[in-house]
């Protein structure tokens, strides 16, 4: 446990101290607010259906949250490891008293925690939106919780692309391409007539479960989802690294 901490903390540091990790945060933010804002702007609107809520259009329900999910991962995964190939330093990671699993979860750990935090910066947004007027905790809560689990399954399969090549924007590429892939299975649901595909495919998107934790539904079927999607793409990456072939 020492030793996944201390290799943790490592990949925690060199994020923060690299300057695109403050371009990509700033930039984040600031889309964010003005999301945020003008969520406000529209639910203020007397038109508007009263039933609708923040969270269900601040946490999955407009094409800004998406997107900036799609920018964020692959950026927070490109260097895990195609950096490490790169300059050499692979080397001596992998014959330091660490096994290939903690070097793994070090990785994932390191740039999921550096995830929760860019989203954690957007709750003084629901703070200041709670002096202006009550609203349940319940759904901000949830809401985040189906956030950073997304999230942790795109960041694992970035991870993995990450493994594969010793480019940083090919790796970016890779996952990105990944990412549009998974979403892309949602799309199917069009195609399909039959309903138990169609339960299949919905079962299977990435959106559609986040639709629950945005209306204060804990759900285990999404967590399931969403831990075995993380844990699939975890292991693809422990045995690319255990490849001998891959150090190369």
């Amino acid at each position: 446990m020492t030793a996944l901490w201390a290799l943790t903390t490592r990949e925690l540091k060199a994020f923060w101290y690299s300057p695109i990790a403050y371009v990509v945060g700033g930039v984040f933010l600031l889309l964010q607010g003005w999301v945020f804002w003008l969520l406000l702007a529209v639910l203020n609107d007397p038109r508007v259906d009263p039933s609708w809520t923040m969270t269900q259009f601040f946490f999955g329900g407009t094409f800004f949250y998406w997107f900036s999910i799609l920018v964020v991962t692959p950026l927070l995964t490109m260097r895990t490891f195609s950096e490490e190939k790169r300059t050499g330093t692979i080397e001596f990671l992998l014959t330091a008293p660490v096994t290939d699993t903690q070097v793994v979860l070090a990785k994932f750990l390191g740039a999921w925690l550096a995830y929760i935090m860019l989203w954690a910066l957007t709750l003084p947004f629901f703070l200041l939106l709670r002096t202006l007027t009550p609203f349940d905790w319940g759904p901000v809560v949830t809401g985040y919780v189906g956030t950073w689990l997304v999230g942790a399954a795109l960041l694992a399969f970035g991870i993995f692309t990450s493994s594969l090549t010793r480019n940083q924007v090919i790796a970016a590429v890779l996952s990105f391409v990944a990412i549009i892939l998974l979403f892309s299975i949602g799309v199917l649901d069009v195609f399909v007539r039959d309903p138990e595909g169609s339960r299949l495919i919905q079962y299977l998107s990435l959106m559609e479960h986040l639709r629950a934790f945005s209306k204060g539904i804990l759900d285990t079927r999404p967590l399931i989802f969403y831990v075995s999607l993380t844990a699939i793409a975890l292991f693809l990456t422990g045995r690319v690294i255990a490849n001998p072939r891959w150090r190369s």
